[in-house]
């Protein structure tokens, strides 16, 4: 039994790996046989179960320029599965299906009217976020599986038990997120996920950087929460309790604000969007206003700065100054080759940059560490959602045997 048992679970491990490098560069399937070291006849009946469940195909013969008929190219089928990750990111909640080969098909994002949302308000929005979503794929990809649901949230989150332990961001001790969204979706999917928001962020950024800087990354959020995730020789740093990168509560200044967490002087409390803003804005101002959109308030910020406004550019200085300091101790730390800076970062990025990279090249502690570039976020608000897609779509690569072949499809509701 344990010998079947052995058999099943390598012939699960080569689909993944045929499926993972077919989607990763698509060649004949001799060339596969020969990069992989697996015989043509094992690479030959993998290749045939994945077109079976539809997640490949083969593409026009052409020739290689060697005697003999052409070879076929067998390429990975995008739309066949999808996944959709969701982010808590106040104050929006923003979305993004994903296809198989990790692509973004959509984007959605829905503003937030309180700070502390009521969490059937978030449970709801979620639904509304992921259903609209899914229909969407499913109207352009009619056989597209539906992988599962990721979800994003701020601050202490347990991924394994499936609870937010404290998010102070959104209000939340100890929820059990996982178990009522699955109450909720339970139409669509069962298989749902959550994670550190900042984590879902780097895993984003590294799939989108690859080789060039995104084995060992550092992703800052830099909104009204500040948090951090890490990627380590290419795989997600999580710490033993799925806690690790709260850069954002690491203390910065001493003397410094309240922080939301009730210490005083976290780097939060002294950089994220609502300190940087108090510094550049009466209260009366309307780039205070919670209710008008973030983009536009930044916006307003970023046309103060180009205009020389004193008031505004003074509190980007004292923000790039906590900044490259707290930077500076991350980078001795975890030594990364990259560091990305999202959130509103992204549009103050021209404005703050001197000022941390000079900081950080004074502090680091070797030559090797001045490698490190530091740079902003092409993907802005929707990385952790990215991510989180991406994490959730990786589920069919490491398994393409729980999509069902093409002709048992459900075109009705697909999903695992």
């Amino acid at each position: 039994m344990s010998e079947s048992i052995d058999q099943i679970d390598m012939r699960q491990s080569n689909l993944a790996l045929v499926l993972s490098e077919i989607i990763r560069i698509p060649r004949s399937r001799a060339q596969l046989s020969s990069d992989i070291d697996m015989t043509k006849g094992a690479v030959g009946n993998l290749v045939n179960e994945l077109i079976d469940r539809g997640l490949v195909a083969l593409a026009t013969a052409t020739h290689s320029g060697s005697v003999g008929r052409p070879s076929r190219v067998v390429e990975a089928v995008p739309s066949r599965a999808h996944s959709i990750g969701i982010s808590f990111s106040p104050p929006y909640i923003v979305g993004a299906a994903v296809d198989l080969a990790g692509n973004v098909v959509r984007e959605e994002k829905e503003t937030l009217v309180q700070r502390f949302t009521p969490v059937e308000d978030l449970i709801a929005i979620t639904t509304a976020i992921t259903t609209r979503l899914h229909k969407a794929v499913r109207e352009r990809s009619p056989r597209s599986v539906l992988a599962g649901v990721a979800v994003g949230v701020p601050d202490l989150v347990d991924p394994s038990a499936g609870v937010v332990r404290r998010s102070p961001t959104v209000g939340l001790v100890d929820y059990p997120l996982v178990e009522e969204l699955r109450l909720a979706l339970g139409g669509l999917t069962q298989t749902i996920t959550i994670d550190n928001d900042a984590t879902f962020g780097a895993i984003a950024e590294a799939r989108r950087l690859g080789a060039d800087g995104g084995r060992n990354l550092l992703y800052l959020t830099g909104s009204s929460a500040m948090g951090g995730g890490i990627v380590s020789d290419g795989v997600p740093f999580r710490g033993s309790a799925g806690y690790a990168g709260e850069v954002g509560h690491m203390i910065i200044n001493p003397d410094g604000k309240l922080c939301v967490c009730g210490n005083l002087g976290c780097w939060e409390s002294e950089i994220g969007l609502n300190a940087f803003l108090a510094l550049a804005a009466d209260p009366e101002d309307p780039v205070r206003d919670g209710t008008i959109d973030g983009n536009e308030r930044i916006t307003a910020i970023v046309q103060r700065a180009d205009a020389g406004d004193p008031r505004t550019l003074q509190a980007i200085e004292q923000v790039a100054r906590f900044l490259g300091l707290g930077l500076s101790s991350l980078i001795n730390i975890f030594n990364p080759d990259t560091v990305i800076l999202g959130g509103y970062f992204i549009r103050l990025f021209p404005f703050l940059i001197d000022t941390v990279q000079q900081l950080v090249s004074r502090r680091v502690l070797s030559d090797d560490l001045l490698s490190c570039r530091i740079l902003h976020s092409d993907l802005e608000m929707y990385a952790a959602a990215i991510g989180a897609g991406i994490s959730a779509i990786d589920a069919v690569v490491s398994n393409p045997a729980a999509v069902p072949n093409v002709t048992e499809t459900n075109p009705v509701a697909a999903s695992f």
